[in-house]
């Protein structure tokens, strides 16, 4: 009997052990709610920005003789360039694809020196080129890892091309200044990085052809008769920029959820 006792005793205070426990509060804690990723960055968006770089390459001239080329050659030219942009990019739903249009203004101390005694070729005044201003309107086409987009650009472009020589000694038959804004073709290639969801930073190279431009220098001597030429300016520039992207037709960030 006494053995009975103590067996339902145990078996009381096991229960009884249970109870109290299915009581207590629980030591673990809520879930732990993950949210999720964040989105990809997106391209969308209109933007300016600002520019600066490096360009030259050659300036080829013609002198022509009763309208017939008799004489030829080049000239190496180089300075800086700088100025502003402005554009819009769009990247395609759930694609990395991105297109879009940029324009650009710079200002331009490119200038290509003849130090020749008789010009280029010879049979004319030696003068001097510069441009003073060039811009282009281009085409954009890229494919987008995250926050960088390499891509490729062509498009037109403009120049204000200017051929000038100050004689010397004042000389009044050889000085002489003929300027023209000049039309032509882009075309390069380029890489840009998102620093922040506004902010961006690229680098790239532009291959520029101004075309053509014919003009009139004074003759060697006095009463002698005008020389016609003819420059065509060519470029290779490379240069650096920092856009600012606004918020117009950018998808919002979603809305994250807190538990």
């Amino acid at each position: 009997m006494i053995r009975a006792l103590l067996m339902s005793s145990a078996v009381a205070v096991l229960c009884a052990g249970s109870a109290l426990a299915a009581d207590l509060p629980s030591a673990k804690g809520p879930p732990v709610y993950a949210p999720p990723p964040p989105p990809p960055p997106s391209w969308t968006g209109f933007y300016i920005g600002l520019n600066a770089g490096y360009g030259g390459d050659q300036v080829r001239y013609n002198h022509f003789s009763r309208g017939i080329l008799d004489n030829s050659g080049s000239l190496s030219s180089s300075g800086f360039l700088g100025g502003g942009t402005a554009g819009f990019n769009y990247q395609f739903p759930t694609t990395n694809y991105v297109v879009g249009v940029e324009g650009d203004f710079d200002a331009s101390t490119v200038r290509a020196i003849d130090n020749s005694p008789f010009g280029v070729g010879g049979g004319s005044i030696p003068n001097d080129t510069k441009l003073d201003w060039f811009a282009t309107a281009r085409a954009r086409f890229g494919y987008a890892f995250g926050d960088i987009l390499p891509y490729v650009t062509g498009g037109a472009a403009f120049g204000h091309v200017d051929q000038y020589r100050v004689g010397p000694g004042g000389d009044p038959f050889g000085n002489f200044s003929v300027g023209s804004t000049q039309t032509g073709w882009t075309a390069g290639a380029g890489i840009e990085y998102q620093v922040t969801h506004n902010l961006s930073v690229k680098a790239e190279y532009l291959h520029v052809d101004l075309g053509r431009q014919y003009y009139q220098t004074p003759g060697e001597f006095a009463f002698a008769p005008a020389n016609d030429h003819s420059s065509h300016p060519t470029l290779n520039v490379v240069r650096a920029g920092v856009n600012w992207k606004f918020e117009w037709l950018t998808p919002p960030t979603p809305v994250v959820p807190k538990y």
